[in-house]
């Protein structure tokens, strides 16, 4: 099953229509007798021929670094200062279900004149790496449904540098079932995905910097056996451990040091916990999507907090950086 961030811009395999007028005339003559067939003839013909045709135009076709959606939706949250805006959206067709999200607008000028329960229209751009909205048009004001939908409604006790996380148990990619407190001794790193997210700015991007880190650290012989990653899906009715495996299998972990864990409980309360100490929220949405932010969080020799990264700005050096230093 190839998830999200190995599909979304892997070239069509067009050259695959060629055969199916093919196929598709050998069926029909088996199912239905050549005496019926034979009248058919002439406009099967020219549909293999436009098939044909078709497909070899296809054929030539490069896969792009760039595609964009139409979006409609109503604005929940405007956060100027991270040139970002929360919108509840309808489904985008082919690429994803209803639900609540943060997106990036590259252009500040497009968020002067937008209010929290405008109705827009928008351009959702997706690359490689990231996405973003442009051609904001507000085509209705308003005010929220919902005031429940902001980010941040649901956060609980915080918790701080120093403290040590809830030491619950998680099942990893292996079903093997293991705590915070199994890494004692070791610098950590811990990040949250979900396998089906979609867009090339959050949980993938979440993954490929892991993937970095884990890269940039197994570099260093002096570090061996020193340092932990924890990949933690929210996402436990699906993200099962051969889901997980197969997942970090596509990042190239190294499963030695690189974990995959989710909730052993499909209701999902054992994250739900963490997560609220952390300030992480995601809300399930239509279609196996969820709305989330970010957070990842970097545990010290003693299991404690020694630093709580929001968003995806930061760098994989960064992060390796860190871990390299306190596991020294």
């Amino acid at each position: 099953m190839p998830f999200p961030h190995e599909i979304l811009f892997m070239p069509t395999p067009f050259f695959l229509l060629q055969y199916l007028p093919i196929i598709s005339y050998h069926f029909l003559v088996k199912m239905i007798g050549w005496s019926k067939m034979r009248n058919l003839v002439p406009a099967i013909s020219l549909t293999i021929l436009a098939l044909f045709f078709g497909s070899c135009t296809r054929n030539q076709e490069k896969p792009v670094d760039l595609v964009t959606f139409p979006l409609k939706g109503m604005v929940v949250e405007i956060d100027t200062a991270r040139n970002r805006v929360m919108v509840a959206h309808e489904e985008i067709p082919n690429y994803m279900m209803a639900m609540t999200m943060p997106f990036k607008v590259k252009n500040r000028a497009l968020l002067h004149d937008l209010q929290v329960g405008d109705s827009i229209t928008a351009t959702l751009a997706v690359s490689r790496t990231e996405s973003w909205l442009e051609a904001i048009t507000v085509v209705g004001k308003g005010e929220p449904e919902d005031p429940e939908l902001v980010a941040g409604a649901i956060m609980a006790r915080m918790l701080k540098v120093g403290d040590r996380l809830p030491d619950d148990a998680y099942i990893n990619q292996d079903g093997r079932r293991i705590r915070f407190s199994d890494f004692k001794g070791k610098a950590v790193a811990l990040t949250f995905i979900y396998t089906r997210c979609p867009l090339p700015d959050y949980c993938i991007l979440m993954s490929n910097n892991f993937a970095r880190v884990q890269k940039l650290l197994a570099s260093d012989p002096s570090l061996t056996n020193k340092w932990h990653l924890i990949t933690i899906s929210f996402d436990p009715r699906f993200d099962s451990p051969r889901v997980l495996k197969e997942y970090g299998r596509s990042y190239g972990a190294d499963f030695r040091s690189w974990d995959f864990v989710t909730d052993p409980d499909t209701s999902g309360k054992t994250i739900m916990k963490l997560a609220d100490g952390l300030g992480l929220t995601y809300e399930n949405d239509e279609g196996g999507l969820i709305a989330h932010n970010l957070r990842t969080v970097i545990l010290d020799a003693d299991g404690r907090i020694s630093k709580v990264i929001q968003g995806n700005e930061w760098k994989a050096q960064e992060v390796a950086d860190h871990l390299r230093a306190l596991a020294r």
